[in-house]
């Protein structure tokens, strides 16, 4: 299935509506982040997926941007700084799970949780990040207040943005591969908050599961996952066009 979707030299279509994603390799260099029994680093295997995924969504015609390519540290605040200056169009970050359970297993993904100061971090956007405001009826200069607002606005559009891609990435991890699907959640994560573009953080399995780290340790199974996340993103990039289209 996968190598006949996939296969080599198939023609890129361009994603509608998305013109660059930040994919980010969590952990990383004196960060490894969850160890499995094996010895399988979380750190290598967020990394590894993360380059065939880069080279999947490049295959779409999609500017892609790794936050780091080697096994090297980066901090959480530059992590988004990278996403947030080159202004991408979305956000994905890669980790793998742990837990004291042994027993638990699953693939989830995490959207920035509604429980999350808003208001904080509107503020925080309008004294610190720029709006493309030159081709709106909007008057420069524009005042802080007005600033803020619309921050506001634009961090409720991308969560719920945010969750709508969560959506599309668990079915297509649902439809492709044999593994549970533990669903979408919120949470207060770092790279989460401070995207200020619809960001997902997924976490593709849990290295403290015997079964589930075997897998991962697969270089096919890593594969698929990487397929199916890709599925998901196209998926949603084209629903998004067709909701314009109902729209207009």
């Amino acid at each position: 299935l996968f190598k006949e979707k996939y296969a080599p030299g198939r023609v890129a279509v361009p994603l509608p509506g998305i013109k660059r994603i930040v994919v980010d390799a969590g952990h990383g260099g004196k960060d490894p982040g969850c160890i499995g029994r094996s010895g399988l680093r979380e750190k290598d295997v967020n990394l590894d997926i993360t380059k065939r995924l880069s080279k999947l969504l490049k295959g779409d015609g999609i500017d892609v941007v790794m936050t780091r390519s080697t096994d090297t540290f980066i901090s959480l605040e530059r992590r988004a700084d990278i996403a947030n200056n080159l202004k991408t169009d979305l956000f994905v970050s890669i980790h793998s799970n742990a837990s004291r359970v042994r027993s638990l297993n699953g693939f989830e993904v995490y959207y920035v949780s509604g429980q999350v100061n808003d208001s904080k971090r509107a503020l925080y956007c309008a004294d610190n990040a720029s709006l493309d405001l030159y081709k709106t009826c909007f008057t420069n200069p524009v005042s802080f207040n007005l600033k803020a607002i619309l921050w506001d606005m634009i961090n409720t559009t991308n969560r719920a943005e945010s969750i709508r891609l969560a959506r599309y990435v668990c079915r297509a991890i649902q439809n492709n591969l044999d593994t549970k699907v533990l669903g979408i959640k919120g949470a207060p994560f770092y790279v989460l908050k401070g995207a200020q573009s619809p960001a997902i953080l997924v976490e593709i399995g849990f290295l403290s599961n015997y079964d589930e780290e075997r897998s991962i340790k697969n270089s096919y199974y890593r594969q698929q996952i990487a397929e199916s996340i890709a599925e998901g993103i196209r998926n949603f990039s084209q629903d998004s066009r067709l909701m314009e289209l109902v729209k207009q």
